[in-house]
């Protein structure tokens, strides 16, 4: 038999060298096969499917192509938005225009009002003050007619049952177009 490459024919010393390097080989080759196996398990782990890579591919670009339309939806909506805001500016402006004419106006009124007021109390007044005279002058007219007819107590019957407060309105409403023109 031939002897390898490498050995000698000598002696037993050299063929055990040559087994211990070779087992060395074997062990270091037996290794580097088991993390292989370990990353070839780690790959298959980790590893997709072309028809799964394809679906899920597909489905990014429908989301894509999903999300494109939202954006586009989105910057429509936003410029709907930013013209209501721009129209309730407006609107606002107005209002607080209106607000402002309303309250002008409402001042004028109160104010007519109040002059309004016065004047009827003035004629309220005056309209007391001629009642006065009214009632002085027909209590001196009735009293002169009583005077030779009867007592004193049938004059004051006669004052009190002429002078009800119906009466002095009346009386009122009558003296009112005079003192007006």
């Amino acid at each position: 038999m031939a002897t390898p490459v490498g050995w000698s024919q000598g002696g037993s010393g050299s063929v055990c060298l040559a087994f211990d390097q070779l087992r060395d080989v074997i062990e270091s080759q037996e290794e580097l096969i088991h993390q292989l196996r370990n990353v070839m398990v780690l790959q298959d782990e980790n590893f997709v499917s072309k028809e799964e890579f394809q679906a899920v591919e597909k489905k990014l670009v429908e989301e894509k192509a999903a999300h494109a339309k939202t954006k586009v939806l989105l910057a429509k909506e936003e410029e709907k938005l930013q013209f209501a805001l721009g129209e309730v500016e407006v609107l606002s402006k107005q209002l607080e225009k209106e607000k402002l004419a309303f309250e002008k106006a409402l001042s004028s009124v109160k104010s007519r009002a109040l002059q309004e007021s016065s004047k009827k109390d003035q004629l309220i007044t005056k309209c007391n003050e001629l009642h006065k005279q009214s009632v002085w002058i027909r209590w001196m007219t009735w009293g002169r007619r009583l005077d030779s007819s009867g007592p004193v107590t049938q004059q004051a019957h006669v004052f009190h049952s002429f002078h009800s407060p119906v009466s002095l309105f009346n009386v009122c409403l009558d003296f009112l177009p005079h003192l007006l023109f």
